[in-house]
């Protein structure tokens, strides 16, 4: 049977985003309980958005740190960094004013890695057929 053969046969509600849990031991140490976060892959479309705000076009390069903050604020699903409450609680205005005030610089780039590594980007999306 063909690729394309096995692509027709597929159902697609099974194609969902992977997700997972993972607890942020330093907050759960702060609050004695356990603090876990829903992380979950990004849409294509959400990536190029993503991408999109962290270019700066006239100088061609990227912001590394904008676009991390970014994939994290819209891959963590809980808690929800939009939260109007919680960034009240905070005494912030952005989602990303919360994220860096929750957050330490390694707890933000251990996320977006997890994000991306649900998005497919952890190398191990696609294996090369030899024979």
């Amino acid at each position: 049977m063909s690729t394309l053969d096995l692509l027709l046969q597929l159902d697609e509600s099974k194609l969902k985003k992977p997700s997972k849990e993972v607890e942020m031991k330093r907050l759960s140490e702060l609050l004695g309980e356990k603090i876990i976060f829903k992380v979950e892959a990004l849409t294509p479309k959400k990536m190029d958005e993503i991408q999109t705000m962290s270019t700066d076009e006239e100088k061609e390069t990227m912001n590394m740190g904008e676009l991390q903050l970014l994939a994290v604020m819209e891959g963590v699903k809980e808690p929800n960094f939009k939260s109007k409450e919680l960034m009240d609680k905070f005494g912030v205005y952005t989602p990303k004013d919360l994220i860096r005030k929750i957050l330490l610089p390694g707890e933000i780039i251990t996320l977006y890695g997890i994000v991306g590594d649900l998005s497919g980007f952890d190398g191990g999306a696609i294996e090369e057929v030899k024979n």
